[in-house]
């Protein structure tokens, strides 16, 4: 594909990084050191120009596939997609927005934009699933199925046990679709062993994630969640905010600069007690609570930080600690230091891009710890050019995954089936590396 980015920033760079090897991609940024620095990095088209620049648009001399837009800036991003729409021909457009006034059908389709990406609000509602189930450590949904992909760390006097002999306890309604163990992450068969402080990644129907947390965590008892902090009142915060308040949740959000606090009561309307604090005792803001603190959320933009404020609120006895990051190297060494990890803004930005562009209208793609494994899914439907076949691989890549059939709310494997029948759904497991081949053969007669 020819795909136009504006915006070099920690997004753009990374999308552009991640889709030169097989498209034809150009990075356009205002900032002329940023583009120089590039040149020498990245096998890409650079331009230095203000993307609000009509004339910018003329040195591209071919039809656009993807034009990206994730510049810091919304009225940015969304002027240089209609502007450019004008210069030369653009397939699809997706958008990164951050304010709620434009993130609306109307404007969506006046400025014949794609998919507007919104970080903000789309890692907040994580926070809605980690409520409900306060024992996870991240959940995702699927348009195809209720099922949904989780984690959960095994606790320290967690017996070893086969795979296959814990997910057919549950009837088959259950499947593991990764293991993180001593920090290198894998996919592995029924025949390996589960075992304790393995970060072990379950596909589930939600009435079996109670059971199932049950004998992970050794956690009889759901852990109620009443009171939280969360550090930083920046767009993040207040979004996660406004969803742990709906929740019911007493929540205190604080940050060290008046403007942000005046801009967070300006928006919560003075629903949530927002505190200015210098961040550097934490004891202070404690005081603010007559109960016991439930859950500490850290969620500035600085990850050094998100990290040192989860281990003093970890010191302190919180019991659930969940660090924002925006870089995956920090992520890992959060998991390491036993702090549950959410992607922030820019990390949720550039993946939630890529699973847009690497998703077609029947096969659909996630990453998932930390973009080390992949899902894809694709859903046979009564038109299917699949149905009542059984597309076959052949064992290289039978080795780089799992494959599993979802029928009947049960999770079968894939060489167990005949043929595929109407609403079944194929479900492949994979490391990131191998999901170009797997996603390839999934992909086989798309065009239905």
């Amino acid at each position: 594909m020819n795909i136009v980015i504006a915006g070099a920033g920690k997004v753009g760079f990374f999308l552009a990084k991640e889709l030169m090897e097989d498209n034809e991609v150009t990075l356009i940024d205002s900032n002329e050191g940023t583009i120089k620095n590039l040149e020498d990095s990245l096998d890409v088209l650079t331009i230095y120009g203000d993307v609000e620049d009509p004339n910018l648009y003329k040195n591209i001399q071919k039809d656009v596939d993807l034009f990206v837009a994730v510049t810091n800036s919304d009225e940015v991003n969304l002027l240089s997609s209609l502007i450019i729409d004008n210069i030369v021909d653009v397939k699809e457009k997706i958008v990164r927005l951050r304010n709620n006034f434009f993130i609306n059908d109307n404007i969506k389709r006046k400025l014949g934009i794609s998919t507007m990406v919104t970080p903000a609000i789309d890692v907040a509602q994580n926070f809605n699933l980690l409520v409900d189930y306060p024992h996870i450590s991240n959940i995702k949904t699927f348009e195809q199925t209720e099922a949904l992909l989780l984690s959960i760390k095994a606790y320290d006097g967690f017996g070893n046990v086969s795979i296959f002999d814990f997910i057919h306890k549950y009837n088959s309604k259950i499947v593991v679709a990764g293991i993180e163990r001593a920090g290198n992450f894998f996919v592995p068969d029924e025949t390996e062993l589960l075992r304790p402080n393995d970060l072990i990644y379950f596909f589930v129907f939600p009435e079996i994630v109670d059971p199932i947390r049950e004998k992970v965590c050794n956690k009889v008892e759901k852990q109620a969640i009443k009171n939280c902090i969360i550090y930083g009142a920046n767009q993040l915060g207040i979004e996660i905010s406004k969803v742990l308040a709906k929740k019911g949740l007493n929540v205190k959000l604080v940050d060290k600069t008046l403007k942000n606090c005046q801009t967070a009561n300006s928006i919560l309307k003075n629903t949530i007690e927002v505190i200015k604090s210098n961040y550097n005792n934490l004891d202070s803001v404690l005081e603010n609570f007559s109960g016991e603190i439930d859950v500490f959320i850290a969620a500035t933009t600085d990850d050094e930080f998100n990290i040192i404020k989860c281990i003093e609120a970890k010191q302190k006895g919180i019991k659930k600690v969940i660090g924002i990051y925006n870089n995956n190297q920090y992520a890992t060494l959060m998991r390491k230091l036993g702090i549950e990890v959410i992607r922030g803004e820019k990390m949720n930005a550039y993946f939630t891009i890529l699973e847009q562009i690497n998703s077609t209208r029947l096969v659909s793609q996630k990453a998932y710890c930390n973009g080390a494994g992949t899902v894809c899914l694709r859903k046979i439907f009564p038109n299917s050019k699949l149905l009542g076949t059984k597309p076959m691989m052949n064992d290289k890549m039978a080795k780089k995954g799992s494959f599993y059939i979802l029928r009947d709310k049960k999770f079968i494997l894939y060489y167990n089936i005949g043929s595929l029948q109407e609403g079944d759904i194929i479900i492949a497991f994979m490391k990131k590396e191998d999901s170009k081949l797997i996603a390839a053969w999934l992909k086989q007669n798309d065009s239905e």
